[in-house]
């Protein structure tokens, strides 16, 4: 929230789509990349394609690992949430193609998820705490929170998983943020810090 003419909060909520197709490639080939910030599978699973698997060679997990380091760092860059379907997907042409083999099927899952998440919004099943965390920090501290951005990035992955990626990002799965106690108990560390 952030209130024109008076310096506030703000907190942006979202799924970046490059995000979701990247973790779409990872599961339907059965990529393992060894990544500093890894996240649980796909929820709903994604099925293993049996096609991508001449496809998930080594070079290709490499990649993967670099290019999902480079798209959490750009997610607070000027290039915040980019992705360009007709650009190359990461730093080489093994990764690229199997992204390419499957890009329809990954616009499609990330559509799906997209469509359910409209849904919870209409019908008042979105959890929309954050500003009533906001204000019970407030509360607590005896203040009004100095101003602040935190970008959370909510991925459909198994389990409630979160993580603090910067003092500005995090990344939260949705069964977590689904979650109001476990939501409220992990996230108000955060917005105590920043504010």
């Amino acid at each position: 929230m952030r209130y024109a003419g008076s310096p506030s909060w703000l907190m942006r909520i979202h799924c970046p789509l490059g995000l979701l197709i990247g973790l779409y490639a990872r599961d339907a080939a059965g990529l393992r990349p060894a990544t500093a910030v890894d996240v649980p599978r796909l929820e709903p699973a994604v099925e293993l394609r049996a096609d991508l698997a001449p496809l998930a060679v080594p070079a290709a997990s490499e990649q993967w690992a670099r290019w999902w380091e480079g798209e959490l760092a750009r997610q607070e860059g000027v290039e915040h949430g980019f992705f360009a379907p007709d650009a190359r997907f990461g730093d080489g042409q093994e990764l690229d193609a199997l992204v390419r083999a499957r890009l329809d099927d990954a616009r499609r899952w990330s559509g799906e998820r997209g469509h359910e998440e409209a849904e919870a919004h209409r019908d008042g099943s979105y959890p929309d705490e954050e500003n009533g965390l906001v204000r019970a920090v407030e509360a607590e501290i005896g203040r009004k929170a100095r101003p602040f951005e935190l970008e959370v990035i909510e991925l459909p992955v198994a389990g409630r998983f979160g993580r603090r990626l910067s003092e500005g990002l995090v990344l939260v799965s949705r069964a977590l943020r689904a979650d109001p106690e476990a939501y409220r108990d992990w996230l108000t560390p955060v917005l105590r810090d920043l504010a």
